[in-house]
C-alpha cells in the first residue's frame, strides 16, 4: 500500500536562504540629525553616573542702544533698562528611562532555528543561543533607535519631549520653552488650492529670524503638505516669475553639502523655494513611519504639519545612566562567553549603520543579560535615557496646515 520510505534529498526538498523581514526595516534618523551637530556648536553628553540633568538657556534680544539729550541722566529719560548679562533659565529634570527585554528559553536551544538545515546541521545549543541572542539584541536596538527618532521629532515639532509616551501630565514633559508665536495655525487649509501657502511660509520664516535669531534655510513638509504645495494655485501662477523659484533637485541644482546628513538619515529633498519675501528654503519631505503600541503605522512627521527652521540651530542631546547594578568583570566575561561580543562594545545591526546612529547608539544604549529562574532561560535587556533638547528652540516654527 505504501512505497518504501525515501530520505529527503536536495532534489526532493530544497531549502532556500532565510528571508528576515526585519533586515528591510531600518530605523531612520532624520530628526535626530538636528542634535549634537558640531557645526552648530551642539553637544552630545553621556551622563553615566547621574540621573538628573541641568540645562541652562540664556535668552537674547535685538534691542538697540538708547539715545538721550547730552548732560542729562540717561536711565531716567530713556526708560531703557540697565543692560544685564548672565540671566538664564534653568531646566533641571531627571532622565527618562526606556527598557526592552527579550527571553531565550532552554527549550528553544533544542529546536532548529529558522533557516537552519534539518538534516546536516552543525549547530549546537550554544551556537543557537548566540544566534538567538544577537537577533533579540538587534531588534531591541532597532526599537531604541526608532524611539529616539520619535522623541527627537517631538522636540522639533512641539518644543517638548515626553518622559512617558502619550502623556498629558506636564510634570512628565521636558518643555524647552518655545515661544508660543512659533506655532502657526493657518486660516485656510493648505489642501484648498486658493490658500496662501507662500504667505504662511513667509510668516514662519520671519518668526525664525526674529525669535530664533537665525536665517531659515529649510522646511520639512508632511506628505499631505507637499502635495498641497504642488497643487496650489499661487504656486503654479508664480512658478515662472523671477521673484519666485521652485527648482527640482538635479545635477545643476544639487543638495547643498550642509543638508547631506539629513538626506542620508531619511529626509527626501524636493527642491529649493525662494519665497515672495526673499527667504530661500530647501524643501524636504519625510515619509518614514513606525508602529505605535496598537500596531498602526504612524508618521514621524504627522500629516498637516510643516516645520520651518534653520539647519544651524543648536540642539543638544543628553543620555542618562542605565538602571542596573554595577557590572563587574565576572559578569562581563560571562556575557562575552554566552553571546560572543563585549558588553561595552556591542556591534550595531547592519541596517542601523548610518552616520547618526553610529555616533549615538553605542554609548547611549546599554546592553546586559541575566539568567532567569531555575537557570532555564536568559533575559537580554537594553536601556537608554535620552533627552533631545532643542536648545535654540525658537529657531523652529511649526505650521499646522488645517484651521
Amino acid at each position: 500500500m505504501f512505497g518504501t520510505p525515501q530520505a529527503a534529498d536536495q532534489f526532493s526538498r530544497f531549502m532556500v536562504g532565510l528571508y528576515d523581514d526585519r533586515d528591510n526595516m531600518p530605523a531612520p534618523g532624520g530628526f535626530c540629525t538636528f542634535f549634537g551637530r558640531p557645526s552648530t556648536g551642539a553637544e552630545i553628553i553621556f551622563s553615566e553616573n547621574s540621573e538628573v540633568v541641568d540645562i541652562d538657556i540664556i535668552r537674547g534680544n535685538e534691542k538697540i542702544a538708547a539715545m538721550i539729550p547730552r548732560g542729562l541722566n540717561g536711565r531716567t529719560l530713556s526708560g531703557q533698562k540697565n543692560t544685564q548679562n548672565g540671566n538664564s533659565t534653568n531646566i533641571s529634570r531627571a532622565f527618562p528611562l526606556s527598557e526592552e527585554e527579550g527571553d531565550i528559553t532552554a527549550s528553544q536551544l533544542n529546536k532548529a532555528l529558522a533557516g537552519e538545515s534539518r538534516y546536516n546541521s552543525s549547530e549546537t545549543s550554544f551556537s543557537r543561543m548566540r544566534n538567538l541572542g544577537f537577533k533579540i539584541y538587534a531588534e531591541q536596538m532597532r526599537r531604541q533607535a526608532r524611539l529616539f527618532e520619535v522623541l527627537a521629532a517631538s522636540s522639533i515639532i512641539t518644543g517638548q519631549q515626553p518622559a512617558i509616551l502619550d502623556t498629558t501630565n506636564p510634570d512628565l514633559l521636558y518643555d524647552f520653552r518655545r515661544d508660543s508665536g512659533n506655532f502657526i495655525t493657518v486660516g485656510t487649509a493648505w489642501s484648498n488650492v486658493a490658500s496662501d501657502i507662500l504667505g504662511d511660509l513667509d510668516a514662519a520664516c520671519f518668526k525664525v529670524r526674529q525669535k530664533g535669531r537665525l536665517n531659515p534655510d529649510m522646511a520639512i513638509l508632511s506628505s499631505t503638505d507637499i502635495d498641497s504645495l504642488i497643487k496650489n494655485t499661487s504656486v503654479k501662477d508664480l512658478a515662472d516669475n523671477r521673484r519666485f523659484e521652485l527648482i527640482d533637485v538635479s545635477t545643476n541644482n544639487p543638495v547643498p553639502p550642509k543638508f547631506m546628513e539629513f538626506v542620508v538619515n531619511g529626509f527626501i529633498p524636493r527642491g529649493r523655494l525662494k519665497t515672495p519675501k526673499g527667504f530661500e528654503l530647501w524643501l524636504f519631505t519625510y515619509i518614514d513611519t513606525y508602529e505605535n503600541n496598537s500596531g498602526t503605522p504612524t508618521f514621524y512627521l504627522p500629516d498637516n504639519k510643516t516645520v520651518v527652521c534653520s539647519s544651524m540651530a543648536r540642539c543638544d542631546a543628553y543620555f542618562g545612566p542605565r538602571e542596573i547594578m554595577p557590572i563587574g568583570s565576572a559578569k562581563a566575561q560571562w556575557f562575552r562567553e554566552m553571546f560572543g561580543f563585549n558588553l561595552e562594545a556591542a556591534p550595531l545591526p547592519q541596517n542601523l549603520m548610518n552616520a547618526k546612529w553610529s555616533t549615538i547608539l553605542p554609548r547611549a544604549v546599554s546592553v546586559d543579560a541575566y539568567p532567569r529562574e531555575g537557570d532555564k532561560g536568559i533575559a537580554i535587556r537594553t536601556q537608554a535615557g535620552p533627552i533631545f533638547a532643542t536648545t535654540q528652540t525658537d529657531a523652529f516654527v511649526t505650521i499646522t496646515t488645517t484651521p
